[in-house]
């Protein structure tokens, strides 16, 4: 089982049960939410999640479980839509609970991921979008030195108006090494 140490989380596969726990526990961003909300919803939809998950798992994806260096589950990351041909990925990151939002998680989970991605899947270029609303996303993206590329003008509604997506690239270049992307060279793998 793959599990990635970073200086303040872990990752590592998400098994039924974290899937269950996530899924129950999920809070929305305020004041929009980050993620499409899914109201009514029984334990079921985490079942299927899980299945989904494992169905695309290391072909089109690599999704992994954020966890604290205690091992609670607080959030999913994925490189997804995986083109091994052209070495390329899209990163989508997600921190569950609002009391574990701006703790640092999110920014330690992502620099772990894109140095597994960069070093060890041999990916050359990963992508990724965020609302113009999400601001924490925009500064976890700015820390890891991805660059705003473009902007899909009101592609998003939510919160009853339109909103720009923002598309952000990174380069393996462009990353920085270890030493220099996490406090006193911490966050191995």
């Amino acid at each position: 089982m793959i599990a990635l140490r970073g200086a303040k989380t872990i990752l590592r596969t998400l098994e039924r049960e974290h899937c269950r726990e996530l899924w129950e526990a999920y809070e929305p961003t305020g004041p929009l939410p980050t993620e499409p909300l899914n109201p009514g919803l029984s334990v079921e939809g985490a079942d299927k999640w899980f299945e989904e998950m494992q169905a695309k798992q290391g072909k089109e994806h690599v999704y992994l479980g954020i966890f604290t260096l205690e091992g609670r589950p607080i959030g999913g990351i994925q490189l997804a839509n995986l083109d091994w041909q052209q070495r390329t990925a899209t990163l989508g990151v997600g921190i569950d609970r609002s009391a574990d939002r701006g703790q640092g998680y999110g920014l330690d989970a992502t620099r772990t991921l894109l140095r597994y991605g960069f070093a060890y899947l041999d990916l050359y270029r990963v992508s990724a979008t965020t609302a113009e609303y999400n601001l924490a996303m925009q500064k976890i993206l700015e820390k890891c030195h991805f660059v705003q590329e473009g902007r899909e003008r009101q592609a998003i509604y939510c919160g009853g108006r339109r909103w720009d997506r923002l598309l952000y690239g990174l380069l393996r270049d462009e990353f920085p090494t270890p030493d220099e992307s996490a406090p006193n060279g911490s966050g191995s793998l």
